[in-house]
């Protein structure tokens, strides 16, 4: 017999700061049995605000200064939800998120660190350095902005370590574009780490060419310049402000703890003193008795025993406590391959301290880096029938169909009789079924989960669902559902029942589709799948429609097969995971419009049997013959590397057999470009047939119209055989 365990208990992180990173890596090498995590990020990397310096100075690349979130979420074997906390409902144990419903939690911890400056955020010339998440790409905005210039005025609003470091990395690597100043509120730079560490960091900044103003308290800033609380005006093309982190907005307006700023009080347990089943730590906690400035050092610290005392907390153990240092070692980057190291009021500058800072810093990224291989297992099974064991590593969405030729099998066995009111059934996208009085188009779809996010795999299911209606050109009316929900506890199977329905209800919504009923079970594993219907437009879309001389629109990139299947086993980087999950969540419904529009011949939709494998439907549909152009495909970033390092969809090796109905021009089918064109895809775009006077037209409207990787990709011909042109 499987041993089994459900989930009793969820434990919620907000944020993805120093310390939750930490508890997500224990909580991956040590899982508590029953215990699940789900981790709420704004976004899906993680910046170390340690090495934000060398990034702007160029030292390091944007992945070495990152921590792939939904990578590491993996390994932990907890949920990752992309969004942007906006409040707390405590009563009611939930995390208010923008743009989408309420999440349940047993336990919460809140590691979301604050922002600088929230005054002024309303002026598109102000851009706070934090959250870095966000500031990063706003300063290359910046930087690209200004490209070729020189003398821009660049005012850096603060006065502590950070507003040093940044004003002397930027002085480095832009030193002809960027006049730097860097302004304090008051008469002493860096005031808590006393006069020799202020003397040499003036002495560096000097150097740099940075221009430091004392005194400078800035009460208003406009396009071009700032103002002083003293009435002076200088020049400020860009406001950089790093002055100390204020609270997010929603702690205080929570009910938690908070002190006079608005951070959450915490004893020294990392435990919220108004509320025993909330922890925090980072910035955005005040630690009781011990009050420490907000910097990251004091967030990796807590990391351990954030993760250690959460663990004991749901285990019913007493609780460790945290004792901050009180004087923390702070190395300062400061140029000319030195750093300045303070504690204190004690201060040295050597160039062996960047050599140890380098050193500190990316042991610290290298934990989240090489993580664990998660490696398939058939131990269950007696070795002489291994070799026979489908891989346990099993895709969800589409690359969990049955593959074609098995299903060509099973219909084929199958006594299915003919009737005089299905005017199209099995072999196109949907059934044309005439009822009498009407004509319905109706469809069914289901898979198995495939990223952990229940909501957006709720919306992802409908919007596949919907596709096969799009196809054909018709509307969609209803729907009914059939959904599996594994077993946990009650408070549980009903959260992730409502999260899953409540993404496919806001699709349907978006649609002007009803959901009129369905079906509920008890599964191994989560599934959602929908029988939509609605109806028949006068001329439907069919696969065999196609005409010689057509060239083929293709309105998606491919690849979410491989993308996900990747996801699956830490492989796949979690910015390459957002684009495929941003494509699946692209509705086809204007789409169609616009193919029909211009006079589309046939379509599908691109699901389960990948590109070659519906175009070879739409071939044989057709009695044509059709040709491919491989650079003409958009595919999805990171797709072809993935392909690359061995990985795939469980449905690809099926799905391959297609190709043998296309001969190969310019190379052979073990090119990843090639297998590829068999990766099964979910919620995939519409391939479709159309005159080839009005398809470029088509695509710069479909381009238009939001679908960016709108492209021709081939055309199709009388005589044979089907090619692929494989070129660059």
């Amino acid at each position: 017999m499987n041993e089994f365990t459900p989930y009793v208990r969820e434990i919620v992180l907000v944020g993805g700061g120093h310390s939750h990173v930490q508890v997500l890596k224990r909580f991956g090498m040590k899982p508590i049995p029953g215990i699940r995590l789900t981790l709420i990020a704004r976004e899906l990397h993680t910046p170390y605000s340690g090495m934000l310096p060398g990034y702007v100075a160029g030292d390091y690349s944007w992945d070495d200064i990152h921590i792939d979130l939904a990578r590491l979420a993996t390994f932990a074997g907890a949920r990752f939800i992309e969004g942007e906390v906006i409040g707390l409902e405590l009563d009611e144990q939930r995390v208010l998120v923008r743009d989408r419903p309420r999440i349940r939690y047993d336990v919460l911890s809140i590691n979301s660190g604050g922002s600088p400056g929230t005054e002024f955020w309303t002026n598109p010339n102000v851009i706070p350095v934090k959250p870095i998440g966000k500031f990063l790409p706003q300063w290359q905005s910046v930087v690209s902005r200004y490209e070729g210039a020189t003398g821009v005025a660049l005012a850096i609003i603060g006065g502590g370590a950070g507003s040093v470091e940044l004003g002397i990395a930027i002085a480095e690597r832009f030193p002809d574009v960027f006049e730097i100043s860097l302004y304090t509120g008051g008469s002493n730079l860096m005031g808590q780490h006393g006069q020799r560490s202020a003397r040499l960091a003036k002495y560096q900044l000097m150097q740099a060419g940075v221009t430091v103003v004392e005194n400078f308290e800035v009460v208003e800033v406009d396009q071009t310049s700032i103002k002083s609380m003293d009435n002076r005006t200088v020049q400020a093309d860009v406001v950089l402000w790093i002055t100390g982190v204020e609270a997010p907005d929603w702690t205080e307006k929570s009910g938690l703890a908070v002190d006079s700023s608005g951070f959450i009080r915490v004893a020294g347990s990392l435990q919220s003193i108004s509320h025993e089943n909330v922890f925090a730590a980072g910035d955005v906690a005040e630690l009781t008795g011990q009050s420490r400035p907000k910097s990251g050092v004091y967030a990796v610290r807590a990391g351990p025993y954030l993760a250690e005392n959460l663990r004991r907390y749901v285990l019913k153990k007493s609780l460790r406590t945290y004792r901050a240092q009180k004087q923390a070692l702070a190395i300062l980057r400061v140029g000319d391959g030195s750093s300045l190291g303070m504690r204190g009021t004690l201060s040295l500058k050597f160039k062996l301290l960047s050599v140890w800072k380098k050193y500190i810093d990316k042991r610290f990224m290298q934990k989240f880096e090489d993580l664990p291989e998660m490696v398939e297992s058939v131990d269950g099974l007696p070795k002489p029938l291994r070799e026979n064991a489908p891989s346990s590593m099993r895709c969800g969405g589409c690359g969990a169909k049955l593959g074609a030729d098995l299903l060509e099998r099973v219909m084929r066995r199958l006594e299915i009789q003919a009737d005089r009111r299905v005017i199209r059934g099995i072999g196109d996208d949907a059934a044309l079924v005439d009822m009498g009085s009407s004509t319905i188009v109706t469809s069914c779809d289901s898979f198995r989960a495939m990223i952990s996010d229940p909501y957006l795999f709720g919306r992802i299911a409908a919007h596949h669902a919907l596709n096969d209606l799009f196809a054909m050109g018709a509307r969609p009316k209803i729907a009914l559902a059939l959904a599996t929900i594994p077993l946990m506890s009650d408070e549980l199977m009903e959260e992730d029942f409502f999260q899953t329905m409540a993404g496919a209800l806001a699709v349907f919504r978006e649609h002007q589709v009803n959901l009129v009923g369905g079906h509920s079970a008890e599964g191994a594993e989560l599934s959602l799948g929908f029988s939509v219907t609605g109806a028949a437009p006068p001329q439907p879309l069919l696969k065999g429609g196609m005409s010689a001389g057509d060239q083929l629109v293709l309105t998606k990139p491919i690849g979410t097969g491989v993308v996900l299947a990747g996801s699956m086993v830490g492989k796949t980087s979690a910015k390459h995971l957002l684009a495929a999950l941003d494509s699946m969540d692209l509705s086809n419904a204007k789409a169609v419009e616009t193919l029909r529009k211009y006079g589309a011949t046939s379509c599908t939709d691109i699901t389960g049997f990948g590109l070659i494998g519906h175009l070879s439907e739409m071939t044989r549909a057709s009695n044509l013959h059709a040709a491919l152009t491989t650079k003409n495909i958009a595919i999805l970033p990171g797709a072809i590397e993935l392909l690359g390092r061995g990985l795939e969809s469980s449905l690809q090796d099926n799905n391959e057999k297609a190709l043998a109905d296309f001969d190969i021009d310019g190379g052979s089918g073990a090119s990843e470009r090639i297998r590829v064109l068999a990766d099964p895809q979910t919620a995939g775009g519409l391939l479709a047939s159309m005159p080839q006077a009005t398809a470029g037209a088509c695509v710069n409207e479909l381009v238009s119209e939001g679908y960016a990787y709108a492209s021709i990709v081939g055309e199709v011909f009388s005589d044979g055989p089907s090619r692929i042109e494989l070129s660059n």
